[in-house]
C-alpha cells in the first residue's frame, strides 16, 4: 500500500474517530439535559402541590404558582404564609416518594420579610418514610401575623441524574469500546506498516552490505587464480589483504545480525566482571583512530572519572562504545571531530561520546533506538549500516541497568550519554 493511501486512511480514520467522539459527547449532553428537565419538572410539580396545600390550609388564594427555581439545585416557594415544620416535612416526603425522587435534599423555612432561616433539616435519600409528628417544640413558633417561605436544595442532584442515566451510559461505554478498538486497530496497522518498511530497508541494506565484500573477495580470488605466478609479491600480498579484510568485514556483519537475533529471543547472558572503563575505551580508540587518520580527523579522550571500575560484560561494553564511535565517524562529513569524556556520578560512571557531524532532526530522535530504524537521508546506501547499532546499544544498556540518552541538533552534531552503575544487579 502506497504512502499516499496510508495518509488518506489515517486522515479519514482520525476524522471518523473525532466525529464519533463528538456524537457521543453530544448524545450524553442531550441525555443529561433531558434527565435534568424531567427532574426539575417533577420537583416543581411536587413543590407546587405542597404550596397549594399550605396556602389552602391558611385560606390564602395564590394568583400565580409561588415556586421558583433559583439555580440548578435550589428551589424557593414564596408563600408568605404560616408554615408548620412537621407538616412541610411530611408533605415533602410524600410528594417526592410519589414521584420516585429518591434523592437527598435539604429544606428550610425562612421569614418572608428578611429571609432569615428559622428551621432547617437534611433528609438523606434512604429516608422516605413519613415520620410521626415531632414534639411541638421542634417546630418554630409561627402564627398568622408571621409569614414564611420555604426552600429546598438538592446537593447531590448531579450524581442522582447521572445514576438515572444507566442505559445512556451503557450505550456510551459500548461506543467508547468501539472507538478504542478502532483506534487500536489503526495504530497496529500503522506500526506494522512502519515495521514492514524498516525490515524492507534492512533487507536491502543487508543485501548491499553482503554483496560488496563478496564481490571484492571474488575479484581478488579470480586475479590470484589466473595470474598468481605473474604477480609481483607486493601485489599478491595486497590481494591477500583484500581477501582477508573483506572476509573479516563479512564476518563482523553476520555477527552483528546474529547478535540481534539472540537479543530478540531474550537469550542474552551477560558475563559480568570487574571492568576498567578507561581501558576499554582506549582499546576501542585504536581501531577508530586508523579510520580517522585517513579522513584527517581526530578524537579527544578526556578521562575525568576517578573511579573507573564497574561490573559489566567487557565484550558488550566494547561493542557499545565501538558502535557509537563508528556512528560518530560515519555521520561526520570530512575531517571528523570526536570527543569522549568520562566522569563519575552518584553510584556510577557516565561516558559521553560527542561529534560535530550531521546531527539528528528532533522529530526522528524518538525512533533512533528502534530496531531496523535508520534516519531518512534520501539514499539508503549513502551511509552503510543495518539500523541495528543503536538498538543493540539500548538493549545492552538496559541489561546493565543503565541508560543511554541522546542530545542532538541538526548540522551541529550529536552526543550520546551512557550511564553504567558501579554494581549492576
Amino acid at each position: 500500500m502506497s504512502r499516499k493511501k496510508i495518509r488518506i486512511i489515517v486522515v479519514l480514520a482520525t476524522l471518523s474517530l473525532v466525529g464519533l467522539l463528538a456524537v457521543q459527547l453530544t448524545w450524553l449532553n442531550q441525555a443529561y439535559n433531558l434527565e435534568e428537565k424531567e427532574f426539575n419538572l417533577s420537583v416543581n410539580v411536587a413543590l407546587t402541590n405542597i404550596s397549594k396545600k399550605i396556602l389552602a390550609d391558611s385560606g390564602i388564594m395564590a394568583v400565580k404558582p409561588p415556586v421558583k427555581q433559583i439555580s440548578s439545585s435550589f428551589f424557593l416557594a414564596q408563600l408568605q404564609a404560616p408554615i408548620k415544620a412537621q407538616e412541610l416535612d411530611t408533605l415533602l416526603k410524600k410528594e417526592f416518594a410519589q414521584r420516585h425522587l429518591n434523592v437527598a435534599y435539604e429544606y428550610g423555612i425562612l421569614k418572608a420579610d428578611d429571609d432569615t432561616l428559622v428551621f432547617g433539616n437534611y433528609v438523606p435519600a434512604t429516608q422516605r418514610k413519613v415520620i410521626p409528628p415531632a414534639p411541638e417544640k421542634q417546630a418554630p413558633l409561627m402564627g398568622p401575623p408571621v409569614a414564611y417561605n420555604f426552600a429546598v436544595i438538592f446537593p447531590t442532584k448531579t450524581t442522582h441524574i447521572i445514576s438515572e442515566m444507566s442505559l445512556w451510559l451503557f450505550s456510551a461505554a459500548a461506543l467508547a469500546l468501539v472507538i478504542i478498538f478502532f483506534a487500536y486497530t489503526l495504530i497496529s496497522i500503522l506500526k506494522e506498516k512502519k515495521l514492514s518498511e524498516m525490515k524492507e530497508n534492512f533487507i536491502n541494506n543487508l543485501t548491499h552490505e553482503l554483496q560488496t565484500p563478496i564481490t571484492n573477495i571474488a575479484i581478488a580470488s579470480e586475479v590470484l587464480k589466473n595470474a598468481a605466478a605473474d604477480l609481483p609479491p607486493q601485489k599478491a600480498q595486497r590481494y591477500y589483504q583484500i581477501i582477508h579484510g573483506e572476509n573479516e568485514r563479512l564476518k563482523a556483519q553476520v555477527e552483528r545480525v546474529l547478535q540481534m537475533a539472540v537479543l530478540e529471543k531474550k537469550e542474552l547472558a551477560l558475563a559480568k566482571t570487574k571492568t576498567n572503563v578507561h581501558q576499554v575505551i582506549q582499546d576501542t580508540l585504536i581501531g577508530i583512530n586508523l579510520r580517522l587518520q585517513k579522513r584527517a580527523g581526530r578524537i579527544q579522550f578526556k578521562p575525568e572519572a576517578t573511579q573507573t571500575e564497574i561490573e559489566a560484560d567487557c565484550l558488550h561494553l566494547t561493542n557499545v562504545v565501538y558502535n557509537l564511535l563508528d556512528n560518530a565517524e560515519k555521520y561526520s562529513p570530512a575531517a571528523p571531530e570526536i570527543e569522549v569524556t568520562t566522569r563519575n556520578q552518584q553510584n556510577g560512571i557516565l561516558i559521553s561520546i560527542a561529534d560535530k557531524g550531521v546531527g539528528i532532526r528532533p522529530e526522528v530522535q524518538p525512533y533512533v533506538f528502534d530496531k531496523f530504524y535508520r534516519v531518512p537521508t534520501g539514499n539508503v546506501h549513502n551511509v552503510k549500516g543495518f539500523g541495528l547499532g543503536l538498538s543493540y546499544v539500548k538493549t545492552i544498556m538496559d541489561a546493565h541497568r543503565g541508560y543511554v540518552r541522546l542530545s542532538s541538533r541538526e548540522n551541529q552534531g550529536s552526543r550520546f550519554d551512557l550511564f553504567f552503575p558501579f554494581h549492576a544487579s
